[in-house]
């Protein structure tokens, strides 16, 4: 393999695996299973902050309003609604 095929390969590798939030958005399901990452079946409020924005990258226009105003703590209390500290698919309306 040449010198300048293996540094392409490089970078589109490295691309991949340092890709935004953007390239892996997928449907609310999914990034509702992207974001639960100690896979607790419901999202604390860093992990609501990873749905947000992959959420927002995905064009879902709430999240990026909650992305873009800042208001993540507001949107987590206002879904909250069993006062948990944390949302289930249900509470997020996820099927």
């Amino acid at each position: 393999m040449s010198k300048r095929r293996v540094m392409v390969t490089f970078f589109l590798i490295s691309g991949l695996l340092l890709a935004p939030a953007a390239a892996v958005a997928g449907t609310p399901v999914e990034d509702f299973a992207a974001s639960d990452t100690d896979r607790s079946a419901t999202l604390n409020p860093a992990e609501f902050r990873r749905f947000i924005a992959l959420s927002a990258a995905a064009g879902r226009s709430r999240a990026v309003m909650v992305r873009d105003q800042n208001l993540y703590d507001r949107a987590f209390q206002r879904l909250d609604a069993d006062r948990n500290g944390q949302l289930s698919r249900a509470e997020l309306q996820l099927r």
